[in-house]
């Protein structure tokens, strides 16, 4: 296995946290003309679970690598 779709998973759970999050933080403001609450939080959900898959392929590629 190679660590190219733990990087990528990596990227994308980074990138969904941070648009989840502030998306939320400008519902939470008041002015949520971009998106509402739920859809930051959703965003921010996806992007945790993403997080843990990341993790697991992480923990697998170091797991193989350390098999070599």
């Amino acid at each position: 296995m190679n660590r190219g779709p733990a990087m990528w998973a990596t990227v994308i759970a980074l990138a969904l946290i941070n648009v989840g999050l502030a998306t939320s933080i400008v519902a939470a403001m008041g002015t949520a003309n971009f998106a509402p609450m739920w859809v930051g939080l959703a965003l921010l959900g996806i992007g945790l679970a993403a997080a843990v898959l990341a993790f697991n392929l992480w923990r697998q590629y170091l797991l193989d690598l350390r098999q070599q």
